[in-house]
């Protein structure tokens, strides 16, 4: 068995190509990463909290978003298995305090690296150096559509999509979501995402439930989404 398979023989993550590289200088700087499991509800990062580690994610997903003065939130991205933190790699590599808060969604496990070994994989790994421009220009993206879609799309659109996707990864079962939840996703209050979840059961395209979303029409809500 090889170093790489060693550090996780218990897990079965979704590796980034860039863990099984054989250059010399990343296998070394990865065989004196350590093993990290994070629990449920940590929160990793607050705003303007320093990054004194390099993380892998192996298994779980982490929610990063950030705050308005008035409390409202917004979800920036996630971060999965085979994917970085974009603004964990700003405070590394630039120095600076993390610019919004991230939180472990589900149980995390990873692998951790020293900022020193960080910097060592800058310097010496051009797989690693490869791989973190990949992420980066994949991450710019999906900002770019972020702005896109807070500023061109109408709530009610940002809305319908939000829920086409969590159905599509539901398979159609019901959701057990808040609408504070859902606020929080899209950056908007509780009170605008309830007028519009209300008008949506009004059209027959849901219906609502204590804490649960159900869905009656998967066409009608394909076709508002649309509009």
């Amino acid at each position: 068995m090889n170093t790489t398979s060693k550090l996780y023989q218990n897990l079965e993550p979704r590796q980034p190509d860039i863990l099984n590289a054989h250059e010399p200088n990343w296998s070394s700087i990865l065989k004196s990463s350590q093993k990290k499991y994070i629990p449920a509800g940590t929160v990793i990062y607050r705003e303007a909290e320093d990054c004194s580690n390099f993380m892998w994610l192996l298994e779980g997903t982490v929610r990063v978003f950030k705050h308005s003065p008035e409390g409202r939130e917004v979800t920036l991205y996630r971060v999965s298995p085979g994917e970085l933190c974009v603004l964990s790699l700003q405070c590394l590599m630039g120095g600076e305090g993390f610019p919004a808060v991230a939180i472990a969604e589900t149980d995390l496990h990873g692998l951790l690296l020293s900022k020193q070994e960080f910097d060592d994989a800058i310097d010496h790994s051009r797989e690693f150096r490869r791989h973190l421009l990949q992420v980066l220009s994949h991450r710019l993206g999906d900002v770019i559509q972020l702005v896109s879609d807070v500023t061109f799309h109408r709530l009610e659109l940002r809305l319908c999509c939000l829920l086409g996707q969590l159905f599509k990864h539901s398979n159609g079962v019901p959701l057990q979501i808040t609408h504070s939840k859902l606020a929080h996703e899209l950056g908007t209050t509780r009170e605008m995402i309830s007028r519009i979840l209300k008008e949506l059961e009004r059209k027959e395209y849901i219906q609502l439930a204590r804490g649960e979303i159900h869905l009656l029409s998967q066409d009608a809500l394909e076709w508002f989404a649309k509009i």
